[in-house]
């Protein structure tokens, strides 16, 4: 604030400074719960915790596209589904290219094979929890920009060399395992974004 008058400055000074940063996802979930309740709406968790991932820049953007879903609702008569919020999201952040985040994918995954997260990056070398970890990794690997390093510290401080056999491992199941390469094909409708 250079060049400002002395007795300006003191009074800037006066008031409250604070430290604000972009909302945490459980602040953002809470805030469209409040505002649901506010407005005595209910939407489907899932519906709720897509826009809370898939909007992350600010508040205002966060309540404008629940107030759009809502909108679209009422005005086509169709109830409020995944994906009636995923179509809306595209076209109302299709101006800043998202992708898909870690924590979306791990939650994803955990929800379709009924696991805790915390369990997919605890230490545990449990088979189906090995598993969801590798398929977590695999889509992380290729629906996001982040290193390998990145994704291995998501998963449970796991190196870069894990991830990478993650990944071969999952490449290596879908083409000999049809179960396996059914669980992969419908991870896979969950988490791409039409």
């Amino acid at each position: 604030m250079q060049g400002m008058e002395q007795r300006l400055l003191s009074r800037f000074k006066w008031g409250l400074s604070a430290d604000l940063q972009a909302p945490s996802l459980e602040t953002r979930i809470a805030i469209l719960e409040k505002k649901m309740y506010a407005d005595g709406i209910e939407l489907p968790r899932e519906v709720v915790e897509y826009l809370a991932y898939s909007i992350t820049t600010n508040i205002r953007e966060l309540e404008g596209a629940l107030i759009s879903l809502i909108a679209q609702s009422s005005l086509n008569k169709k109830a409020i589904t995944l994906d009636l919020a995923k179509q809306m999201i595209d076209k109302f952040v299709k101006n800043t290219a998202r992708e898909v985040s870690i924590d979306y994918i791990q939650k994803v995954v955990c929800d379709y094979f009924d696991l805790p997260i915390e369990l997919l990056k605890s230490k545990t070398r449990k088979r189906e929890v090995v598993q969801a970890r590798q398929i977590a990794m695999f889509f992380a690997k290729k629906m996001t920009k982040s290193s390998l390093a990145n994704i291995g510290m998501h998963c449970g401080g796991k190196d870069h060399a894990t991830v990478l056999h993650a990944c071969r491992t999952v490449n290596n199941l879908v083409e000999t395992d049809k179960q396996f390469r059914g669980y992969i094909e419908e991870l896979e409708k969950k988490l791409s974004i039409q």
